[in-house]
């Protein structure tokens, strides 16, 4: 989709829009579990996106967050959020290139943890 800005404070900017939701489906281990949500390849600075995770189960007793961060997997973590099985949270970001679920260590291993993931990314269309 190609959607075009159109205030008269800033400069008509065309994007190019995609979406992707897929389910969450991780069997979990004792120890913590890292899992990538996804991931940008192109840069950060440059993109808008806005996104739901929604986590509908997991094991008692495990912290379960999301990490928003620029420069891969190993960059920096420039925003976390919490999330409880049976809740889901929006997000609105840019600078980012990489989102992962992070899910703490704990003794309990079922049941698996699942849920859905959705992002809308807009990139501006150069001429």
């Amino acid at each position: 989709m190609v959607a075009e800005s159109n205030f008269s404070c800033c400069n008509q900017v065309t994007f190019v829009q995609d979406q992707v939701c897929y389910p969450i489906n991780i069997t979990p281990v004792a120890g913590a579990i890292t899992h990538v949500l996804y991931r940008l390849n192109v840069n950060p600075a440059s993109v808008y996106a806005t996104g739901t995770v929604m986590i509908g189960v997991a094991p008692a007793g495990r912290a379960i967050t999301v990490n928003f961060l620029v420069g891969g997997t190993a960059g920096t973590i420039i925003e976390t959020d919490t999330i409880t099985p049976g809740t889901a949270f929006a997000f609105t970001k840019t600078g980012f290139d990489t989102i992962q679920l992070v899910v703490a260590a704990g003794t309990d291993v079922t049941p698996n943890i699942t849920g859905e993931f959705c992002i809308t990314p807009r990139y501006p269309l150069s001429a």
